[in-house]
């Protein structure tokens, strides 16, 4: 018996259901794309599924970018230079040691801090102080602490304790300023010397103070600290200009292609040493290394050259030559040989 034809479709749709239901889960799998981690569930989606979301999140970022290219773009006004801080200045180092040249028979004028404690150090061992100011005076060693409380000059003679032959005339300026320290140096002017060369006959220099700075520290530390002084221009703690002794010996230098000047020379005297302080010139047409060796002594202690060690044709520097004090012997009874 053979079907009728209304049967013929049914069969053959359920024949074909099977490998329609493949296509369907093929297609729906050739959808998906990569898998997606999800904090707490790790399971696939598909791409299709979370491209919306993609999209959505995209959107305002876009306008935003948007949005700044054409503030970007807009031309802005200048800030005036009065509105924009400025950053505060770096506060200045003020340098107030002061090295002032003294002598007797002139008054020094030396501006001090006013309302403010200020140090005077004298060339003498304990000084005494003479004077009808207000202020407040008093003396530590060899130095003198002002403290002025109005702005009257205060005026004062300096004398050693022992001798009234020697009095340095003072007048201390109060100004609006740090506290100051002052190193008296006592020297003279004498016609065609140096300022401040020569020392006054017969005054008496901080020895005890140049003696204990001297003999604090190992031999070879005390003339580093001596030669360090010269270059910086500043004298070491109890030193003063002094004039040359009758008959003493000066420093000898030669050195081809070098001039050596001792003219206006410099002698500062300590307890235990002496600086001789001349100036070397370049006269050749080459370059020349200063030879240390080039200085000579009976003496000598250390010498040195500041600010330079090779000079330029023309250039010229200071040499320092340290010497040490001869130590006078005492006189002794001599013996007659019997050989004679």
């Amino acid at each position: 018996m053979c079907p009728t034809p209304s049967a013929r479709p049914f069969r053959s749709a359920q024949r074909f259901r099977p490998a329609a239901l493949l296509l369907a889960i093929a297609a729906a799998t050739s959808h998906a794309a990569d898998d997606v981690n999800i904090p707490g569930l790790n399971l696939p989606m598909a791409a299709s599924e979370l491209a919306p979301a993609v999209e959505a999140q995209a959107e305002p970022a876009q306008t935003e970018r948007k949005s700044s290219a054409r503030l970007a773009a807009a031309e802005l006004p200048a800030v005036p230079a009065q509105v924009v801080a400025k950053p505060p200045a770096a506060p200045v180092p003020v340098e107030t040691r002061q090295e002032v040249l003294v002598s007797p028979g002139s008054n020094t004028l030396i501006p001090i801090s006013r309302g403010h404690i200020n140090r005077q150090v004298t060339p003498f061992e304990r000084p005494i102080i003479q004077t009808v100011s207000g202020a407040d005076i008093t003396a530590s060693g060899n130095a003198l602490y002002v403290t002025p409380h109005t702005d009257q000059p205060i005026t004062m003679f300096v004398t050693p304790e022992d001798d009234e032959s020697i009095a340095l005339s003072l007048t201390l300026l109060p100004q609006t300023m740090p506290p100051i320290q002052a190193n008296l140096i006592l020297a003279q002017n004498r016609p065609g010397g140096w300022k401040g060369q020569a020392v006054q006959s017969g005054a008496r220099t901080n020895t005890e103070e140049a003696s204990k700075w001297e003999r604090s520290q190992p031999y070879m530390d005390t003339l580093r600290g001596i030669l360090r002084d010269m270059a910086l221009g500043t004298l070491p703690p109890g030193y003063s200009f002094a004039a040359l002794p009758s008959g003493a010996s000066i420093p000898a230098c030669a050195q081809p292609g070098l001039k050596f000047d001792f003219s206006k020379s410099q002698l500062i005297t300590g307890h235990d040493f002496r600086i001789f302080v001349a100036v070397a010139q370049n006269i050749s047409s080459r370059t020349l290394e200063f030879d240390h060796g080039a200085c000579t002594h009976p003496y000598r202690a250390a010498v040195s050259s500041w600010p330079h060690e090779i000079l330029e044709p023309g250039q010229k520097t200071e040499v320092f030559l340290v010497t040490r004090v001869p130590v006078d012997r005492p006189d002794r009874s001599s013996r007659p040989s019997l050989l004679q």
